[in-house]
């Protein structure tokens, strides 16, 4: 894509939609106040597009910042990053910040809503955001219901059951470091494949080396080894459920892949992995399962799940991407694909 011209708004002020806002690239000094700690400098490293707005009053006060980051894992899109202060007019900020930020990215701006965000829905619908993605509440704790569709589910349709990482290197016959091999390989497989009809993901080589770290022994971000469950069939892994470091409400998010992606075996493979990452949890512990209504073998999956009723911060959430001039065009989510429970989300996301 084309770099295009630097906006006005670069060069010097320009009203934002209400007339006493002003928004203008930030500089370090307006880094350097105590208001946002999040706050960086426009252009803060090299490369394209790395824009850093903020909006003031007429006096030069600033009420708030933006930017647009660059997602490696999705180069089709940007990640946006708004902030207002406290006690600022949030929707006529955000607006001022969402308009000129729009005007300088190459890139749909991605926002993640959800239904307790009815103002960031608000924006959304009013700068023409695209739903592209929706995910259910992902709280699971680990309780009698939990481990009776455990038992149920932890063998395949072929008799095979999911085992640890020292049980299947020695049905390997191969050391630690490559079967973490292996298992980032089928991680970049099944991450390109659940995004490419939606947010496609950057090439193999680079999701490869941005993962890589979190199969490294004793990493910090590293997937924990003692409760990431294989399965394995005619000598290759099939399946795998990644149980990551615990989050700091304690909850542990578990990451649940197969080969071929929603292949004939495809569930039950996954099925199986996640019921032996229940078997070796402890009652009450709480477990993260993402699940995204593009994907239908996986839904299907996760609606049968038992879970207690949703947690009171655990909700539906959406992604939007806002559309900008010249940038690639947003892959909205079919209306098929949008579930009876995220409505009122997706309504709002409307306006």
């Amino acid at each position: 894509m084309k770099a295009r011209r630097a906006p006005s708004w670069e060069a010097e002020s320009v009203s934002a939609p209400a007339a006493r806002l002003l928004t203008r690239p930030a500089t370090s000094a307006d880094a350097e106040g105590p208001a946002f700690s999040d706050l960086l400098p426009d252009r803060w490293r090299d490369g394209d597009n790395r824009r850093s707005v903020v909006a003031t009053d007429a006096d030069g006060a600033v009420l708030g910042h933006c930017r647009g980051i660059d997602n490696v894992f999705h180069p089709r899109s940007r990640t946006l990053v708004l902030e207002a202060r406290e006690g600022a007019p949030w929707a006529e900020v955000a607006d001022a910040l969402v308009t000129a930020q729009i005007a300088v990215s190459t890139l749909p701006l991605h926002v993640k809503p959800s239904a307790h965000d009815a103002e960031l829905a608000a924006l959304c619908a009013r700068h023409g955001g695209v739903l592209v993605q929706l995910m259910p509440p992902w709280r699971y704790v680990v309780d009698q219901a939990l481990r009776s569709w455990a038992r149920e589910h932890r063998t395949t349709h072929d008799g095979l059951t999911a085992a640890g990482l020292d049980e299947v290197a020695v049905g390997l016959d191969a050391d630690e470091s490559a079967l973490r091999e292996q298992m980032l390989d089928l991680y970049v497989e099944h991450y390109t494949a659940q995004h490419a009809a939606w947010s496609p993901a950057a090439a193999a080589e680079r999701l490869r080396a941005e993962n890589a770290a979190d199969f490294v022994p004793g990493g910090e971000g590293s997937f924990d080894p003692g409760r990431t469950r294989l399965l394995l069939r005619d000598g290759r892994i099939v399946a795998q459920a990644l149980a990551w470091p615990a989050e700091p409400d304690g909850g542990t998010e578990i990451t649940v892949q197969s080969r071929p992606h929603e292949g004939p075996t495809a569930r039950k493979d996954m099925e199986a992995c996640l019921a032996t990452v229940v078997e070796c949890s402890t009652d009450g512990d709480v477990l993260l399962i993402d699940s995204h209504a593009t994907e239908e073998l996986e839904s299907a999956m996760m609606r049968e799940v038992p879970g207690p009723p949703p947690h009171p911060e655990d909700t539906w959430t959406a992604i939007v991407a806002i559309p900008v001039p010249d940038g690639p065009a947003p892959r909205p989510l079919p209306a098929q694909r949008i579930p009876e429970g995220a409505a009122p989300l997706v309504e709002r996301l409307r306006g």
